[in-house]
């Protein structure tokens, strides 16, 4: 198995100022690592039921740190909100951004700008 760490930033409000863009984190966020590549069908969210392959849930630290061990291949990471799953980062082929795990991996950042304007 290999060790994933990466982060959770969250932004919310004017972000135009690209010199003071500051994440906000003051919370524990649930993080899930699904395997595979998934299709976003246009959207940013996607309801957790619609998940059909496996996946793990990580709890990140207060500032958004997280850590898990995975076996080599492919996943998509999301963050948990409710009963859907968010990310807005996708591949430009219609899928959701995904890693290959196939050695350790630090600084995987996963952000949340639903709340944010640029």
């Amino acid at each position: 198995t290999f060790t994933v760490k990466g982060f959770v930033q969250i932004y919310s409000g004017n972000q135009m100022n690209n010199n003071e863009v500051n994440p906000i984190v003051k919370k524990s966020y649930k993080v899930l690592a699904v395997e595979g590549v998934l299709e976003h069908k246009g959207k940013p969210e996607i309801e957790l039921n619609y998940l059909d392959s496996y996946y793990e849930i990580i709890n990140t630290k207060k500032n958004g740190e997280f850590q898990i061990d995975l076996k080599p291949g492919i996943y998509t990471f999301f963050i948990l909100k409710g009963d859907k799953v968010y990310l807005n980062n996708f591949d430009g082929l219609g899928n959701f951004s995904h890693i290959e795990v196939k050695e350790n991996l630090e600084n995987i950042i996963i952000k949340d700008v639903k709340n944010a304007y640029f």
